[in-house]
């Protein structure tokens, strides 16, 4: 009877220890998937603007684009030594409210690449302690970007306000 006790009881944290570890891996696993650093590269044309994106993990142009489109959209940026810093788009909590959304647009191979393009020879790869870090100056459509996010209802037009 005591030896069954001590085996359900055993049993009982092997498995909630594989619950907790599950959930530690996914978290671990989705924040390492997307690591990323952005920040001002100077102006770009009119609508668009110019960031440096710097990729941890998986350092495909594709993900290089949708960091930079995720930074945009949801950190905003500082500047660089011009002083120009853009604000976040949309709170971070419009990515958890919209999930649907986003989980499809945020795709690597999703929506959010058609409105960034890399400038040709701005690539540096650069070795840190984790591994290394890859980075390109990325164009993003900040206008086109904020308009397609107004028609889906992530965020309030301009004029909504007034």
């Amino acid at each position: 009877m005591h030896t069954m006790r001590l085996l359900r009881l055993f049993v009982y944290a092997m498995m909630m220890l594989m619950v907790v570890s599950g959930a530690e891996a996914k978290d671990k696993k989705k924040s390492e998937a997307f690591s990323y650093e952005i920040m001002g590269a100077g102006s770009g044309k009119e609508g668009t603007c110019l960031v440096k994106v710097y990729v941890y993990g998986n350092t495909s142009d594709a993900s290089i684009r949708k960091a930079a489109v995720h930074g945009v959209v949801f950190r905003g940026f500082s500047g660089t030594s011009s002083g120009v810093s853009q604000p976040a788009l949309a709170p971070i909590s419009a990515e958890e409210m919209n999930s649907e959304f986003f989980n499809s647009f945020m795709d690597v191979n999703g929506e959010c690449q058609n409105f960034a393009s890399i400038v040709p020879g701005s690539y540096e790869r650069i070795a840190t302690a984790k591994g290394s870090k890859v980075g390109a100056v990325v164009q993003v459509q900040r206008t086109a970007l904020r308009h397609r996010l107004e028609t889906q209802g992530v965020i309030k037009t301009l004029s909504s306000g007034f």
